[in-house]
This record gives C-alpha cells, sequence and structure tokens, in this order.
C-alpha cells in the first residue's frame, strides 16, 4: 500500500507540474525525472533551511522535523522540478512527442544502450580510419593527404561498419553532385559482406508471408541465394507453369538494425554540421534524413513492386527494353517475386559489344527514359550498369528498381524548359527554369547564378567534354551555389547523370546532352504544331474571354466612381488568420514576461517590508506570505514562457 501511495503521489505531483507549466507536450518519462531531481533538489534546500550545516554534522534522520520540512520542501520542490522540465528542452533540440510513453520502458532502455554501444563502436572505427575530424568527433585535422585516400579510407571504415553504413555508402556511390568521381568509383566497390540466411530461416520467413509452405507454391526452388545483401536475400525458384521467378526476401528482424544504425547516422550528422565547414556547406543533417527516408521506403518491398508494374506499363510501348513482372498475389510487404530475366549486367559484360550494337542499345535506354521524364511516367533513378542487363535475347532488362522518380505536371513544365535552356546554352532561360521549379530563394543573388551558369555552358556544352562529366558537374556547381532542387527533381538529375555513366560505358562519348536536347526539342515541336497552337488558343481564351468580355463594363464603372468622388479603398490588418496567431502568441509572451516580472518585483518588496499584520498563532506577517506566494507565481510564469519559446525554436523547420 506504502508502494501504491507513493506511486500515486508521485503521479499526481507529475500531473500538477505540468499543469502550472502547460507542458502537455513534454514526454511522461522525461516529467517523471525531472519530479525526482525537482524533489531530491527541493528536500535538500528544506534540510538546509529548517537545520543550520553545523547541526547536520551527526544527526540522525529520525530527528529531523519531517512536517516541517514537508511543508517547506513543497514549493522548492514544484519550483526545481519546472526548472528541470525546462532545463531538459533546452538540452533537447527535438520537439517533445505527445502521448503517454511508458510501455515496455525496460525495453527501451535496452535500446538505448545498444545505440549507444553502437555508437561507441562507430566512433572508434572512424577513430581508427583517421576519419574521426571530418565528422566532428574530434578537434584537428587529419593526415589524409588525397582525395582518394579519403575515398579508400571511407570505403573501409563503411564496410569495418557495416550494417546499414554499407547501404549508406552505396547510396552515396550515386550521389556524383556530392561526391567527386574518385569517391563515386571507389564507394561503388563497396560490398555488404552479409552472412546468408540459413535455410531454416528462409523457409520460416517465406512460410509465414505466403501463408503456405514454398515447396506447395514454387518447384525448382534453390536454397542457395543467388545474392544476399543488407536489406534482402534473393532465391531462383519456378512456378506451378513452368515461368522462371526470383524470390526477394528481407531479412527478418531487420527494422531495429535500420533503426538503430540511422539513429547514428543522424547523430553524426548533426555533429558534422556544427563542428565542420563541409557538414554546413552540404546540409549533413538534411542528407542523412534524406537517406533515412530512401532507407525506410526500400524496407517496404510492396514499394519496389508497385514502382516495378509503373515502369513496365510507361515503357510498354517500347519492346526492346524489359521490365520484371510482379507476381502480385505473391508478394507482401517482406517478400517480392517477380519474373526471372535471363542476361548479364552491363557492368560484368565478358564480351564486349559490337559498335552497331551498343550505339543501338545506348539510344533505346537514353530515349526511353528521357520521354519517361518528360511525360510524366514513372522513371528508373538509379539506372546505373549493375542495374541493366543485356538479356540473352538481345534486349536490355531495368533490375532493382526500389529507386525511382516521377514529375508531376508542375515539374514536367519547369524541366522540360531546363532541358530547352540546355539545349540552346542560355542561362537566363536555365535561371528562370531553377526559379520556376523553386530551387531558389528570393534572396538568392541570382547575378551570381547567372554568370556562373553561363561560365559551366560555355566550359562544358561547347569544349566537347564528356556529357556525363556535364551533368555531374551541374549538380556539383549547384549544390555548391546552394541550390536545392525538390526531392523529384534532384532524382531525376541524378538518374540523368548516372544513366550517362551508364550510356557511356557502351559508347564512350555518347553525346546524352544532345539526345536531351533533341527530345527537349521533339517536344517543343510538337508543342508548336499548329494544332497545338490553335488547342492553346482556345484553352487561354476560355479563361481570359469571360474577363475580357466584362471589362469594359467594370472600367466604366471604376471611371464613374473616380469622377463622382467614390472610390475609395479599404486595407485590412492582420487578414490573415496566421498573422494573427503569431501576433497573439508574441503579444501574450510579452504579457505574460511583464506579469511575471511585476509580480515578482512586487513580491520582492512585500517580503522586504516588516510592516502589516502578523497571522495568528505565527510570527510570519501577511505581507511576507503573499511575498512568498507572488514569487513563487512569477517563477511559474517565467518558466512557462521560456518553456514555450524554446519548444518553439525546436519545432521551427
Amino acid at each position: 500500500m506504502g508502494l501504491l501511495a507513493n506511486l500515486a503521489l508521485l503521479l499526481g505531483f507529475a500531473w500538477l507540474v505540468r499543469g502550472l507549466l502547460s507542458a502537455h507536450e513534454v514526454t511522461w518519462p522525461r516529467t517523471f525525472l525531472a519530479v525526482f531531481i525537482g524533489g531530491v533538489l527541493g528536500t535538500a534546500m528544506a534540510v538546509l533551511l529548517v537545520v543550520s550545516p553545523a547541526e547536520l554534522v551527526g544527526i540522525d534522520a529520525e530527528d529531523l522535523p519531517r512536517a516541517e520540512l514537508l511543508l517547506i520542501a513543497l514549493p522548492f520542490q514544484l519550483v526545481s522540478t519546472m526548472v528541470a522540465v525546462v532545463a531538459f528542452e533546452l538540452i533537447s533540440s527535438r520537439p517533445a512527442r505527445t502521448g503517454f510513453r511508458l510501455r515496455n520502458p525496460l525495453r527501451a532502455l535496452a535500446r538505448r544502450f545498444r545505440i549507444v554501444g553502437r555508437g561507441l563502436q562507430v566512433s572508434r572505427i572512424a577513430s581508427r580510419h583517421g576519419l574521426a575530424p571530418l565528422l566532428g568527433l574530434r578537434r584537428g585535422g587529419t593526415d589524409i593527404r588525397s582525395p582518394e585516400e579519403l575515398a579508400r579510407r571511407a570505403r573501409e571504415a563503411l564496410e569495418d561498419a557495416g550494417g546499414m553504413f554499407v547501404k549508406l555508402g552505396q547510396l552515396l556511390a550515386t550521389r556524383p553532385d556530392l561526391l567527386p568521381p574518385a569517391a563515386v568509383a571507389e564507394l561503388g566497390r563497396l560490398h555488404a559482406g552479409v552472412r546468408p540466411l540459413p535455410r531454416e530461416e528462409v523457409v520460416t520467413a517465406l512460410t509465414q508471408e505466403l501463408g503456405a509452405t514454398p515447396e506447395s507454391l514454387f518447384t525448382d526452388l534453390s536454397w542457395t541465394p543467388l545474392g544476399s545483401a543488407s536489406i534482402a536475400q534473393v532465391h531462383a525458384a519456378r512456378l506451378p507453369d513452368g515461368t522462371e521467378v526470383v524470390l526477394k526476401l528481407r531479412r527478418p528482424g531487420l527494422e531495429e538494425v535500420v533503426e538503430r544504425d540511422l539513429a547514428i547516422v543522424s547523430w553524426l550528422a548533426h555533429l558534422a554540421e556544427r563542428r565542420t565547414a563541409w557538414g554546413r556547406a552540404y546540409g549533413a543533417s538534411a542528407l542523412a534524413a534524406e537517406f533515412a527516408t530512401a532507407l525506410r521506403g526500400e524496407l517496404d518491398l510492396r514499394t519496389e513492386a508497385r514502382h516495378a508494374s509503373e515502369v513496365a506499363a510507361a515503357l510498354a510501348g517500347e519492346p526492346r527494353i524489359v521490365v520484371p513482372q510482379i507476381v502480385g498475389n505473391l508478394s507482401t510487404e517482406r517478400l517480392v517475386v517477380m519474373e526471372r530475366l535471363r542476361g548479364r549486367p552491363l557492368s560484368d559484360l565478358t564480351t564486349p559489344l559490337t559498335a552497331e550494337v551498343a550505339g543501338e542499345r545506348a539510344d533505346v535506354l537514353c530515349t526511353s527514359q528521357i520521354d519517361a521524364m518528360l511525360a510524366g511516367d514513372r522513371f528508373h533513378a538509379d539506372p546505373h550498369p549493375g542495374n541493366v542487363l543485356h538479356l540473352d535475347d538481345g534486349r536490355i532488362g531495368l533490375i532493382d528498381l526500389g529507386a525511382t522518380g516521377k514529375l508531376d505536371a508542375f515539374e514536367r513544365a519547369s524541366m522540360f524548359q531546363l532541358l530547352v535552356a540546355l539545349g540552346l546554352q542560355e542561362p537566363t532561360l536555365l535561371s528562370e527554369a531553377l526559379v520556376a521549379v523553386g530551387a531558389i530563394a528570393p534572396h538568392h543573388d541570382r547575378d551570381r547564378l547567372e554568370r556562373e551558369l553561363a561560365r559551366f555552358l560555355a566550359t562544358h556544352l561547347d569544349s566537347g567534354l564528356p556529357s556525363a562529366t556535364a551533368l555531374t558537374e551541374l549538380l556539383r556547381l549547384l549544390t555548391e551555389l546552394g541550390v536545392r532542387l525538390p526531392a523529384q527533381a534532384s532524382t531525376m538529375f541524378r538518374a540523368l547523370a548516372t544513366l550517362a555513366g551508364t550510356v557511356e560505358h557502351l559508347v564512350p562519348g555518347y553525346p546524352i546532352v544532345d539526345r536531351i536536347a533533341e527530345r527537349g526539342g521533339a517536344e517543343l515541336k510538337a508543342r508548336a504544331t499548329p494544332e497545338s497552337i490553335g488547342e492553346f488558343v482556345q484553352q487561354e481564351w476560355a479563361q481570359v474571354g469571360p474577363l475580357l468580355r466584362r471589362a469594359p463594363r467594370h472600367l466604366d464603372r471604376i471611371a464613374t466612381q473616380l469622377q463622382h468622388g467614390g472610390l475609395t479603398t479599404r486595407v485590412r490588418l492582420f487578414g490573415d488568420h496566421e498573422d494573427v496567431r503569431v501576433v497573439e502568441r508574441l503579444v501574450n509572451r510579452v504579457v505574460l514576461t511583464a506579469l511575471a516580472l511585476g509580480a515578482g518585483l512586487l513580491s520582492v518588496l512585500m517580503l522586504g517590508t516588516s510592516a502589516g499584520p502578523l497571522l495568528a498563532g505565527s510570527d510570519l506577517r501577511l505581507l511576507e506570505v503573499l511575498g512568498w506566494l507572488g514569487l513563487f507565481a512569477s517563477t511559474v510564469l517565467l518558466l512557462r514562457v521560456l518553456l514555450a519559446v524554446l519548444r518553439a525554436e525546436a519545432e521551427d523547420p
């Protein structure tokens, strides 16, 4: 009963503190920890007030005046608890989470210990490879002498860390806009080295996903995996009708591993952004968040299955390109069953293709992807040579469709304008396209941007340099200039840069920029035909015509009111509700701060006076009691204002 009473008292005290501070968004575990800290500090202050330091030496706890201590300690405990809550909010830069979060506290504590242990392990690996100063883990310089050596050390460190850090390196290898070619090539050598799942685990996982034994649904199921990566493992099999398929099975228990490693990546990114110049320049935290979003998206294999079907539909008119068909009734969140394509990746071709065949394959691959982008269809966002197969029947196969992209109507119009600007080599038009796509902030230096774009066009599109270099350098230039493309537009550019490398793998010096300009020009010509112009005029007249018909009447009415002095204007301040809310919050905080300071000052004055009546049966004066109460109220108001400000800063994007 005593334990239950103490728990009830603790819960009631925490509820009281949250109510006084209006801190209902503060998590319960943090509140209980603050109550514990406040209780200890408040009791210690009360003991120091009741008992002199000289009397504390050798005194027994039973001899302390408990009733008097409880009465005196209560306000100190409340204030100390509220200060602890505000201190926790000040230390934490993340917004508070809502809800009662006491479920499985031991499991949550164990998870935090695992994250801390993993973080220490990753830190030691980074230090062993000389990368600690670059991540902000240690001050000072490094002994790395060249970009090639840095890329090699980074690859080795990621391989040693294992887990999702290998996947991080593989994703970075697809970002030529961020990394130099040497780093992209080095990280492209990353291999997961993941232990294949034992047959028993595979059987259990497949049975759980399929709702039946694998032998009852497949024949010739090979238990030796075709590949085993950090996310999934692939097995070959046949359907009862003889169709060859592959089974892509997500590794069991992967969610906890992913969240643990993503927490470490986010911590390292925030550390690098605070302590290093490159972290601030590249926005390491935003990159980590982008990586986390991409990785979590890959965990749900239904997304890959859906995207594969959409890419196949987009390429239905091109018989020379094949996308694996998905067996929908056998695919789940952790399993996707798809058609098996027989062929070899372009990166593993042992016999080089003839110049004619290679050129034809490059044209088909390039034009199909660009047309899909311009048409608003889904396209492959990572068409590197390992994901493009040269099939045994001579066609091209696209695999690993976990990363795809799709542009909406507005993005297509902006991207079309951007591609036309590249073809015309017009820096002003290219700058306007970037403005239209929303990549440039209003305060951006437009003159400098246009000068840099003009220099880029003159250097890379007139000098005969490889097209892959041109696209990669454009992405890197935009990053250096602080231009942040929207997600899908950035995906399209990275896909074009990767596609450029793939077609150059087939045909060295392939003019992909010319192909982009040709496809953009073909689209422009289609829009410039008499039929399209007539359709455009008809659409515009449907919107503008009624306005033009009403314009004379409106002009006559305005002229009449102006002639008779009846034309007036009315301006509504704070017409937007959001503006009203902002001003209200600001005024409320100012008023609360003024009340808190006024109450505190008045309370101090009352505490310093010896006038006023005495309370019955005590030596306390009424003004003294009111002074202490006012001082307590002033403290509560100030802490409420401070907590509101801290939470607003944490939630500010």
